[in-house]
Parts: C-alpha cells; structure tokens; sequence
C-alpha cells in the first residue's frame, strides 16, 4: 500500500521559527548602524584625516615602497622646492702607506642642487706617524726612507648618484642605500720625516694643489628622513715635495751641507722631475649625515 499524506488544508506559510535563536528579528539593535554594539563601530567612530592614515599606512610594509628618502624638500604651503642641506663628519684611515700610518676627522657640507646632485666643501684633518714597519726596516735593513705625512686638506667637490636600490634586513627592517661618485680639488698640506732627525729637526711644510676622487654609500634607516650612514674610499693625488736624496750627515760621501737648512732643502725638494713626486692618499672613511631641513614631502609625477 502507499502512504498518502494527509491533507490539513491549510496553504499558508511554512514555520521557520524554529530557525531563530530565540531573538527578535525586529529588533533595532541588531541593525548596521543602530545603537547596539555594531552601529557604535560605524556610527560612534570619527572617520581618520588624511595625516593619520598617512602615518598607519607608512608602518606598513608593501611590496613595492617608494624610495624612503629624498633630498629635495618640497614645502608644501607654497610648493617652492628648498634645496636640502647635508651634515657630514666623519673619521677615516688612510690605507696605502705601509711606512705613514694616518687617522683622520673631517666634515663635509653639501647643497643638493636636486635628488641626484650635489656640490659641497669637506675638510679634513691627518694624525700621521712613522709605522712599525718604517722601524723594522730601518733596524734590519740599514734603510732610512724618504716619506711624508699630510696635515690637512680642504676641497670642494661635485657629487653625482648613479644608483639606489633596498635592503631587507631578516624580513624585519627595510633599508635604502645610494651609491654616490664625487669628483673635487683643493688643497693639500704635507710635511717631512727627516731621515736624519736629531741633525735635522726642524721639517719643512709643503702646501699643493690636489685632485681627489671619491665613492660611497649611504644607508637610510627607516622611519629617520633626516639620517643617514654612509661609508667610502676617497683619492687624494698632488706633487708632494719629497726630501733631496743629498740631504745627509756625510758631505764626503756626496752629501751637500747646504741642505741642513729647511728652506734649502725645500727649494731642492720642488726642483725634483713631477714624475718624482706623483703622490696618492688613499683614505677610507666613516661617516654621519644629518640633512637639514629633517622633513622632506613627495611629489609626484603627473
């Protein structure tokens, strides 16, 4: 036999109460944006101004981030570009004089012309002092040599950056760098080691024009637009004014005596083939920039 159900006559509606959970549906507080717990998050909240959402959106890491720093400040009432400035002092070592050894301290200002250019003066002051190895082949091998040491040097100097890219250090913090070429000249000042130094105490100085050549790194660390480390190797060429090989203690052995006098000595020092006197310093630096005004803004291309 078949089951045939049986037929109450009533067409309405089916009851779907049992589907709730015992609330009231018509409730206005379980609406968007009425006065129960959701509206309070859609209505009670004051929407975020334009800085403050800058500021959320900065401390975020995306996977494409404009550059972190840029030289140009842009003032952003009048939107007249203002030229930044640079501070840098730095301490260094000069590296390619096994018999001079030469701490350094310096500074160096710079005016970006734009985000790429740069022209600036540095400075910068030699401690200079015979090595140990001046010494040992002096003892074993019965040789004074004929050397310098530098004072000082001042230049100013045209800076160009070919190249900047990103770091990620340990998928946590997110470093820019620049790679910079500087080209300047100024001047140079040296001053003798006489080889005979109890005979010839006092030195002669040496003040010369000078070429140097630099390149380097920066590093910006995230979050400090005004800050910045920077590491590099810079080149001092010049004519130095080397002792005259006939300034000894022994005028039978050809030695003149006219040249105990410094200012002798130095005469026949310049008189001496360029070739002679080519001199290099090669100096390895570390430096601090500090960029003035701190706070830059971008501009976008239209």
């Amino acid at each position: 036999m078949d089951a045939v159900p049986e037929d109450t006559g009533d067409s309405g509606p089916a009851d779907t109460s049992f589907l709730d959970d015992g609330g009231d549906g018509d409730d206005p507080s379980t609406e968007v944006g009425a006065t129960g717990t959701v509206g309070e998050a859609s209505e009670g909240t004051a929407s975020l101004s334009e800085e403050d959402q800058r500021k959320i959106d900065e401390k975020e890491i995306t996977v494409i981030q404009p550059q972190a720093f840029l030289n140009v400040y842009v003032d952003a009432n009048t939107g007249k570009k203002k030229r930044r400035i640079e501070l840098m002092p730095q301490v260094g070592l000069t590296i390619n004089d096994p018999f001079v050894r030469h701490w350094a301290a310096g500074a160096e200002i710079n005016f970006w012309l734009n985000n790429r250019m740069a022209l600036g003066i540095n400075g910068t002051a030699f401690f200079g002092a015979k090595t140990s190895q001046y010494d040992r082949i002096r003892f074993q091998e019965g040789l004074l040599l004929t050397a310098n040491k530098t004072l000082w040097q001042a230049s100013l100097d045209y800076q160009y950056e070919p190249f900047y890219g990103k770091i990620a250090l340990f998928n946590r913090l997110l470093l820019h760098w620049e790679s910079y070429l500087q080209i300047g000249g100024g001047a140079i000042h040296t001053q003798n080691l006489p080889r005979f130094q109890a005979v010839h105490p006092v030195p002669y100085n040496h003040i010369t024009g000078q070429v140097n050549f630099a390149v380097g790194v920066r590093y910006y660390i995230q979050n400090l637009d005004w800050f910045s480390v920077n590491l590099g190797v810079r080149t001092f060429g010049f004519f130095d004014a080397y002792e005259p090989q006939a300034r000894g203690v022994n005028p039978g052995s050809g030695d003149n005596p006219n040249f105990n006098d410094p200012a002798a000595a130095y005469a026949a020092a310049k008189a001496q083939p360029l070739g002679e006197r080519l001199a290099f310093n090669v100096l390895f630096f570390v430096g601090a920039s500090f960029y003035l005004p701190p706070k830059f803004d971008y501009s976008y291309r239209r």
